[in-house]
């Protein structure tokens, strides 16, 4: 087996080097003379991607060339290249058994049917577009005929067998003392026979060449080989191919060279391992058991979302590789840790277990939310749907949708792995991150630096630049899961699953692969952006700006392309840029929005030629999910554009050659936009974000250069910065100017101020001051103005007159002014005058109706034209003739541009001219006319007005003397209004059976004017489930459709199950309301008719004794029974039609001697074995069936049995079953409710509930754990126990902390380590970590300098020093108080601590005087220290101590007596002494007489030579009444230890055991029954407080 490979070696091929390159570029050379790696790599066995339902898609064009090792031809035209066949000693050109088929076109699907049809196998293909296939005997060429003819086929001939052998081989076949190692591929068209019969012939017939082999289906190794083999192997019709073996070595070195990881994470102090990030994954199911997730799956798996209630990833095992790529702390082998082992996750499952498909309810919107409000930042998703492949679908628009409403969090999404056939929904979503795959060498699979052959290939249908980025993803050594049944991944570390033999670690590929650390890498660079640079919630456009500008253009220099988007991951080139080893700056800016029509400029200095990347993403809004496929999904069109120093421009996405070219157009397709400027110029350059329209846009930019910003203010003036409604005024006339301008730059101005001139005059119209004008704002000022002389009046603003701002564009400095616009007004004499009346006719008095006569609304719905009455007057002294000019209509943009409108617009005059008009104030000096402005292509009955403000110019002028003139200009306002047309259709005999859908349509058509969004809302007589368009509500929004734009929305009604009781042939009425969103009053109704069709479908499910369900019998575990046990299984029938239901049930034992009996739930067992019954079963209704098989008392442990259930109704059977194993079941559950809350100066008790859920005793050892240095804990229970079956048992851990720790969750855990042990000496381990609470706590200690003050003088101080010390985590004050003995005088300074902060320790100095009244001997000062805290949130724990205290003696007897005084006893308590001591004698003597009573007289009771047998019989008697004081007995120089042995001696005493210094004494009887002496030390005080002194 392989060494495994780490997944840095998948992560670090040029993810995170800034080197990858020149490294790449080397390793690819190094080994590409000996190499030739097959490109053919199997599949993975996952069903995600597989089968795509047919749809349009454009063919590639065939070339018709064959590209064969030596050489490219077409075989029409050319023979085909046979190569050095007699050189390599070959018998032959050809093979006899292989053949080229070349197709007729890119499609080989339909080619390879007809030869499946045909019995003919694919085995092979050879770019461009031919196939190889093996066929055993054909001698009179009739099958080859047959191919030829077909109309898939171009060209069918034989296969050189030279194409079989590597072309680096073919220079070693006639070398001598050469040995070679072979890799052979065998043909995927061998028999068994033919796969047998080759292991033995290389193994057997050939074994004279090589030195060892190992050979199975899919490839022989052959090493050490001589050349000579080489010719024999290639004439075997079983062999397909003949390589350059390669030798497998460990290369996670050579990944770290060429990704970088080590110099990326040596560039910042950080360890970039996910710490703190949280992530969401959505796959098939996950192994949660594998040790590389210990502890960090935050929830259990999330079923909300999945088809079943089942986590497990029980088929392909792709959900726990997934996931142990993305965050697998490699526990099991550390060469598989994923990209983020320390990042927290949350799991959601979409896989039926027991089919191994894909399904998921509700919306992905809902399930983003769900993961975010758990407080994921990103979701990565390695899968989708092949049904639609590269269009923009519901799933598409959900997940935008959401991503710009919640931009925190990155949606992450794999392309999919259908090759050329396109990306896969939802990865067509513009917000998400897709991801496509590259190729890692790893395990032979192709070399570094190439898009994975099967890895989806963009565009998307409306052109949009998918894949946005890829990543390895080929042969990814990951996790395995342990159920996996249909797990096909090679095992890559030697590492099995405990008990079993499953690897723990197995291969993949795919993009499913590759987005995981896509995923990983992601996460890196949020944890990055928030500890390194304080940005707590950067914003997923953002990240996937920084993702996408540091990504490298592999192979052939062509970014952006639809194999890799925008190039390979390499998060080290996006964090920290360089070029040459330099490091470059890098910009980002993610704060600002724009507003249509409105730009931000960023300028900068450049300093060399080091390069320069930009990137700008933004999360758009969600785009329509009906309309036309190729159409444009963009709604927010941003634009990207930088100026060079020199004026070149560069438009983002305008690529040539992998680097930006100049000129061009904008992008209107993508919302990620890239500008790659290999070597700039340096000088300054400007960065332009612009919003060319829709709605106002948040974005990210990030921008990578050897720069500085400049930040300075730019005023600059726009289109349109003095603007009149009337430029043509007449000498007098007052018009109105509005003024416009902005600051285009990002800082602000300060004050500054303007200035309007008359050029053409060379007067002032005014200087105005004006307030500071923010970044990107746009500053507007009217003002009224008169002529009083005709001719051209040029009138020019200046912003920024006095030059108080500094610009970027400054002229002072050298640069572009931009602060001057000017506009030409020609002011004619009063001669004529034009002047429109109002809508009601009447004549303008006023300025402001002068103006208002100039405008009218027009609603399109009901008229597609106005009206204007004008008064032409003569304002002369002498007839004239005049003449009116009217220019055609034009529609003013958002600019302020006047622009042609689609639609066509006619005038009319309702009256001829000219007009002869009298001098001003005779009669007929004026003529009204109307004017009529028509819409020539609306109808307000199917196609209205296109809206918006459209003008024409109309001029009044004489005749005779043109230069007599006035104009003006009429306006026309376009209304925006809606309209709504809908029509139903596949309503007649709509039906469907109970729990299926029934669907049919309503077509909306959008017959308004503007584009316009439709709220389209259904619901049933009786509330069945409804679905509108594709998705799962009964509401559903579609649009915005444009102007006459229809669409058709399927409407999914659910017919409820038959347990709602509905018979077939029942009938519900649905209605579809049709709103328009802008317009709510504007809808239409539409209805149809459900029926409900006869259904028989039913469902099986067995359940154990305990009512749980035992699922599919391949990947259920056994179940246990003992010797003459009686199992029962239980068979639900579930009728889900609607009509009455019979059924055939027959249970069966796989073995004979297991007898079965088989009965309705709740009847009477029948007599003997019992095999077979019927059941009917009405509709709706469910019945259960109890099955009891008997396991023999002769049964074995370890035997087995197969019950097999098999229910039949009309020849369509079920078969359910359940497994049978006689063993034992040890099984312990574990609860833990609490952990320990506990304050500081106190101890805490936690209890564990264990449970003997098995069907065998076990003994129970608990073990406390290593504890942190400080901590004291113990068990409060016995250690040691058995636990019947079925029988509970707590125990309690009690625990102590040190001080100073601070409150709430620790980190540290306390470890408890549970083992149990079975009959058969089974034993199970677990450590049970339980958290510790600290909570707020004052703990007061009171330390002495000394704990005793003796032989004070009467009213003299004897002083000691107290040092008082908080050991808790919470400040307080503190208390001091006393209890002192009688006569006695004590003074403590302070005595009151206002405040003591945790681990503080404050002096207080005590002093104490005995008084004349104080009584002699040793008395007792009791001193205690109170928390002064009010209220009970925290714990307080007050401290006690004890000082021993004695006065002079005052008293004159020696000895005995007078020590007896000093001690503060009384003088005749030497009496009492004498009385007590004398008892104890008798008492002994009493006690040893009883107790030697046997003895006989004779018998000696004091031992020879014992000092008390000296001396005769009387003198011994008289020493024995001598009790005088006199002599040396007794002194008055006495020592004070000979009194204490004196009393100690006449003191009676019990066994004891030695107690700790620190501990409380042990009771009389000693250590309680199962206590240690160390759990004593630090629970004794809870077994006194419990028991009592």
């Amino acid at each position: 087996m392989p060494t495994s490979k780490s997944l840095c070696v998948v992560i670090t091929i040029v993810i995170l080097s800034p080197l990858g390159h020149s490294i790449m570029s080397e390793f690819s050379e190094k080994n590409s003379p000996m190499l030739t790696i097959s490109d053919t790599i199997r599949d993975n066995n996952w069903n995600k991607l597989e089968n795509p339902i047919s749809s349009e898609y454009n063919l590639e064009e065939p070339t018709y060339k064959i590209h064969s090792p030596y050489g490219s031809v077409d075989p029409i035209l050319a023979s085909l290249p046979t190569g050095p066949w007699q050189l390599a000693g070959l018998p032959s050109q050809f093979d006899s058994r292989l053949y080229i088929v070349q197709s007729n076109s890119s499609d080989l699907a339909s080619l390879e049917d007809i030869l499946s049809n045909l019995k003919i196998e694919i085995i092979d293909h050879i770019p461009d577009h031919s196939i190889i296939i093996s066929l055993n005997s054909d001698p009179s060429g009739e099958i080859i005929g047959q191919i030829g003819k077909l109309s898939e086929v171009r060209w069918i001939g034989e296969m050189p067998t030279t194409w079989k052998i590597d072309t680096a081989l073919i220079p070693t076949l006639h070398s001598e003392n050469v040995l070679l190692d072979l890799d052979i591929i065998p043909s995927p068209s061998n028999s068994i026979v033919d796969t047998m019969s080759l292991k033995l012939d290389i193994y057997d017939r050939f074994n004279h060449y090589y030195q060892s082999s190992h050979c199975d289906e899919y490839l022989c190794q052959v090493r050490n080989s001589l050349p000579s083999i080489i010719p024999v192997l290639a004439v075997d019709h079983r062999i397909l191919r003949i390589e350059l073996g390669e030798r497998l070595v460990i290369q996670n070195s050579n990944a770290s060279i060429i990704a970088g990881i080590d110099y990326a994470r040596s560039i910042t102090d950080l360890n970039l391992t996910g710490y703190g990030e949280v992530l969401g994954i959505t796959d098939t199911g996950l192994d949660e058991d594998h040790g590389d997730f210990d502890g960090r799956l935050r929830s259990p798996i999330f079923n909300l979302f999945g088809p079943d209630n089942s986590g497990a990833d029980a088929n392909s095992g792709h959900g726990t590789h997934v996931t142990a790529t993305l965050l697998g702390d490699g526990s099991g082998d550390d060469n598989a840790t994923g990209m983020v082992p320390e990042s927290t996750f949350h799991f959601y499952q979409i896989e039926v277990d027991s089919s191994g498909l894909l399904a998921r309810w509700g919306s992905l919107y809902e399930m983003y939310e769900h993961s975010f409000l758990n407080d994921a930042k990103i979701h990565t998703n390695s899968w989708g749907s092949n049904s639609l492949v590269g269009d923009y679908t519901s799933d598409s628009r959900s997940v935008d949708w959401f991503s710009n409403d919640n931009p925190d969090l990155l949606v992450i999404f794999s392309v999919g792995d259908m090759g050329e056939a396109g990306v896969t929904s939802p990865s067509t979503a513009k917000n998400v991150l897709s991801v496509g795959a590259t190729t890692t060498a790893a395990y032979s699979s192709s070399p570094i630096g190439f898009v994975y052959d099967n890895s989806s290939r963009g565009p998307t249908s409306d052109g949009r630049i998918k894949p946005e980025i890829v990543a390895p993803g080929v042969m990814i050594c990951s996790a395995r899961a342990e159920e996996a049944s249909l797990a096909t991944g090679s095992a890559c570390s030697l590492n099995v699953h405990e008990g079993s033999s499953t690897p723990l670690y197995m291969t993949m590929s795919g993009s499913s692969v590759s987005t995981p650390v896509v995923a990983g890498a992601s996460a890196m660079a949020r944890q990055y952006l928030r500890e390194e640079l304080g940005i707590m919630d950067p914003r997923s456009d953002l990240i996937k700006a920084l993702l996408v500008n540091g990504a490298d253009d592999i192979g052939e220099k062509n970014v952006p392309n639809q194999h890799e988007g925008w190039g390979q991951l390499n998060l080290s080139n996006s964090l920290f840029p360089q070029k040459d080893g330099d490091n470059l700056s890098l910009f980002f800016d993610q704060d600002r929005q724009l507003s249509p029509g409105h730009s931000f400029v960023y300028t900068f200095d450049v300093f060399d030629d080091s390069g320069m990347e930009a990137t700008l993403a933004w999360n758009d809004k969600e785009g329509s999910a009906s309309s036309n496929q190729n159409a444009s999904r963009l709604v927010n069109d941003l634009d990207l554009v930088i100026k060079s120093p020199d004026g070149d421009v560069y438009y983002g996405n305008n690529f040539g050659d992998g680097i930006s070219q100049t000129g061009g157009g904008r992008d209107t397709l993508n919302n990620l936009e890239r500008v790659r400027i290999p070597s700039p110029d340096v000088g300054t350059w400007t960065v332009e974000v612009g919003h060319s329209g829709g709605f106002v846009q948040a974005f990210s930019l990030v921008l990578a250069a050897d720069a500085e910003e400049i930040q300075n203010s730019d005023l600059t003036v726009v289109p349109n910065s003095i603007f009149s409604p009337d430029t043509s005024p007449l000498s007098g006339d007052t018009i109105s100017l509005q003024l416009s301008w902005m600051n285009q730059a990002v800082s602000p101005t300060g004050d500054y101020s303007i200035l309007l001139e008359d050029v053409s005059e060379g007067s002032q119209i005014g200087t105005y001051p004006m307030p500071s004008l923010g970044g990107g704002e746009v500053e507007t000022f009217s003002i009224y103005h008169s002529f009083q002389s005709t001719g051209n009046h040029l009138l020019r603003l200046t912003l920024d007159h006095l030059s108080e701002v500094e610009e970027l564009n400054d002229e002072i400095n050298g640069g572009a002014n931009n602060n001057i616009f000017e506009l030409l007004f020609e002011v004619t004499e009063i001669g004529v005058r034009i002047t429109p009346f109002l809508p009601d006719g009447s004549y303008p008095s006023t300025f402001e109706e002068a103006q208002s006569a100039k405008m009218r609304n027009m609603d399109p719905s009901s008229t597609t034209f106005v009206n204007f009455q004008l008064e032409l007057l003569n304002e002369g002294t002498s007839e004239i003739t005049v003449d009116l000019s009217v220019t055609k209509v034009q529609i003013v943009d958002e600019a302020g541009i006047l622009q042609n409108p689609v639609d066509e617009w006619s005038w009319e005059l309702n009256e001829s001219k000219p007009w002869v008009l009298s001098p001003f104030g005779e009669t007929g000096d004026s003529i009204v006319i109307s004017l009529n402005l028509t819409d020539e292509d609306a109808d307000i009955e199917s196609r209205y007005a296109l809206p918006g403000l459209f003008v024409t110019d109309l001029t009044l002028f004489d005749k005779n003397s043109p230069t007599i003139s006035h104009s003006t200009r009429l306006s026309v306002n376009v209304d925006r209004v809606e309209g709504l047309y809908t029509v139903s259709a596949g309503t007649q005999g709509l039906g469907a059976q109970p729990d299926k859908f029934a669907t049919f349509f309503v077509s909306v058509r959008n017959i308004g004017n503007g584009p316009t969004e439709y709220r389209v809302s259904c619901e049933t007589e009786d509330r069945w489930i409804v679905w509108v368009g594709g998705g799962q509500a009964s509401v559903a929004t579609i649009g915005p459709l444009s102007r006459l734009q229809f669409v058709q929305v399927p409407i999914h009604v659910k017919v409820p199950p038959s347990s709602s009781g509905l018979s077939s042939g029942a009938e519900n009425l649905v209605t579809c309301t049709t709103t328009s969103v802008n317009d709510p009053r504007l809808k239409t109704t539409e209805t149809a008719v459900i029926e409900v069709l006869e259904s028989r479908d039913f469902a099986t499910q067995i359940y154990d004794s305990a009512g749980e369900e035992i699922g599919p019998l391949a990947i259920s575990d056994s179940r246990a029974v003992l010797n003459g046990e009686t199992v029962m299984t239980t068979l639900s029938i579930s009728n889900q039609g609607n009509v009455p239901l019979v059924f055939e049930i027959r249970a069966l034992s796989s073995s004979n001697v297991w007898p079965i009996q088989i009965f309705t739930e709740g009847e009477t067992p029948p007599n003997g074995e019992v095999t077979n019954m019927e059941s009917s079963i009405g509709r709706g209704e469910t019945t259960r069936i109890t099955v009891l098989t008997v396991v023999p008392l002769a049964a074995e442990k370890g035997d087995k049995n197969t019950v097999s259930i098999k229910t039949t109704l009309n020849g369509n059977t079920v078969s359910n079953g359940t497994l049978l194993e006689v063993k034992e079941i040890t099984t312990l559950d574990i609860v833990s409710e609490s952990g320990f809350s506990l304050a500081l100066g106190k101890s805490g008790n936690s209890d564990i509930f264990l449970h003997n859920s098995g069907n065998v005793p076990l003994i129970i050892k608990l073990t406390i754990g290593t504890l942190p240095e400080g901590w004291s804990g113990g068990l409060l229970t016995g250690d040691t126990f058995s636990l019947d079956m079925n029988r509970d048992s707590i125990v309690t851990i009690g625990l102590e902390l040190p001080s100073g720790i601070l409150p709430g969750k620790l980190t540290e855990k306390v470890p408890v380590i549970i083992e149990s042990t079975s009959p058969s000496n089974s034993k199970e381990v677990t450590t049970l970590e339980i958290e510790v609470i600290v909570l707020p706590s004052v703990w007061i200690d009171v330390q002495s300098s000394t704990l005793t003050l003796q032989g004070i003088n009467e009213n003299e101080e004897g002083e000691l020093t107290l040092h008082i010390s908080n050991l808790g985590n919470m400040p307080s004050g503190v208390s001091l108080g006393y209890l002192a003995p009688e006569g006695w005088t004590v003074e403590i300074q302070p005595i009151e601590i206002t405040n003591l902060e945790p681990g503080a320790t404050i002096e207080c100095r005590v002093s104490v005087m005995p008084r004349e009244s104080s009584e002699d001997g040793l008395k007792e000062l009791i001193i205690n220290a109170n928390s002064t805290h009010e209220g009970d949130e925290i714990a307080k724990t007050a401290s006690v101590i004890n000082i021993d205290i004695s006065k002079t003696g005052s008293g004159s007897n020696g000895g005995i007596l007078g020590l007896l005084e000093s001690a503060g006893l009384p003088s005749w308590s030497i009496g009492l002494l004498f009385i007590v001591t004398i008892s104890g004698m008798i008492f002994l003597g009493i006690k040893a007489r009883d107790e030697f009573a046997p003895l006989t007289p004779q018998e000696e009771i004091i031992p020879r030579g014992s000092a008390i047998l000296a001396g005769s019989s009387d003198e011994r008697k008289a020493a024995a009444l001598e009790i005088d004081t006199t002599g040396d007995v007794v002194t008055g120089g006495v020592l004070d230890s000979e009194i204490e042995e004196i009393i100690q001696s006449t003191v009676p005493t019990l066994p004891t055991h030695q107690v700790p210094e620190g501990a409380l004494p042990l009771p009389l009887t000693g250590l309680p029954d199962g206590w240690t002496m160390d759990q004593w030390v630090a629970y004794g005080h809870i077994w006194w407080e419990q028991n009592g002194p």
